[in-house]
């Protein structure tokens, strides 16, 4: 009876551990936290979907201040805000969903990647203060003119095409502030640059050879808006495909921040 009740009792034991070896395995309680959606949540209305600022704050994607900065100094300011500006603090969030959305910034800013270019970016920097006459209106490090957006960073971490729309239809994502207007006075007599400020009263007007006009409204009959960009349409028929390659190279290049410059980067000379 007991070897009958121990054989029974083994076989339950087999039966049963059968039971427990064949229990389907319960799925992640909860999937891996993506940096880019809290970032398009908690972070896109005030710098913009790429990061690259909007009309609450300003861009962090180029900003070599921020873009040099260390992931810790980073995490802090998510965590705790920015005492003096209206960036708040996240705390709340948790470390995992900060520590995912500055691994996105990362990316937004291009650091770890790869950097490929066209072209040649020596020859590209020949253009921007030679033939092509960016520096007219531009700068890059602290070299060329102050009419137009300062360019030290902005190829960082943009792509190849963005950067070669941008030289030959600047017209696509014309930005107010790039936008050519003209200013008629009440004697006939005009002016025509980028607005730099308005109010109710006045404006101030930048012309092309870098002059600063402080405009009463009272003294001029209206403004207008020519729809097109303060930088010349004219590049894709000045400039070879060689030579805007080149020069989408050397933007690409020049916004490489410094504590980057020792990653790997490609070129097809290589």
């Amino acid at each position: 009876m007991n070897r009958k009740y121990g054989v029974a009792g083994c076989c339950s034991a087999i039966l049963l551990a059968g039971l427990f070896a064949f229990k389907p395995v319960a799925a992640p309680s909860q999937e891996k936290v993506s940096g880019q959606a809290v970032f398009a949540a908690n972070c896109s209305a005030c710098h913009g979907s790429d990061g690259r600022g909007g009309e609450r704050a300003p861009s962090i994607a180029t900003r070599r201040e921020v873009v040099s900065r260390a992931d810790a100094d980073l995490i802090r300011a998510v965590q705790n805000g920015v005492p003096g500006t209206a960036m708040p603090g996240f705390a709340y969030m948790g470390a995992e969903k900060i520590n995912a959305v500055v691994h996105y910034l990362r990316e937004l800013q291009g650091i770890g990647a790869n950097v490929k270019v066209p072209g040649d970016p020596r020859l590209g920097e020949q253009l921007f203060y030679g033939k092509a006459e960016c520096a007219r209106c531009h700068m890059i490090n602290g070299r060329g003119g102050f009419l137009n957006s300062d360019l030290s960073g902005y190829g960082f971490g943009r792509s190849v095409e963005s950067i070669r729309a941008a030289i030959t239809d600047p017209d696509r994502s014309l930005d107010r502030k790039s936008e050519s207007v003209t200013v008629v006075m009440a004697d006939q007599h005009t002016l025509t640059g980028l607005i730099r400020n308005e109010d109710n009263f006045s404006l101030i007007l930048q012309t092309e050879d870098g002059s600063f006009h402080s405009i009463s409204k009272a003294a001029m009959t209206r403004v207008e808006y020519s729809g097109h960009s303060f930088m010349p349409g004219d590049y894709g028929s000045k400039l070879s495909d060689n030579e805007i390659s080149d020069l989408v190279s050397y933007l690409i290049k020049s916004g490489v921040p410094e504590h980057a410059s020792n990653q790997k980067q490609d070129s097809d000379d290589e």
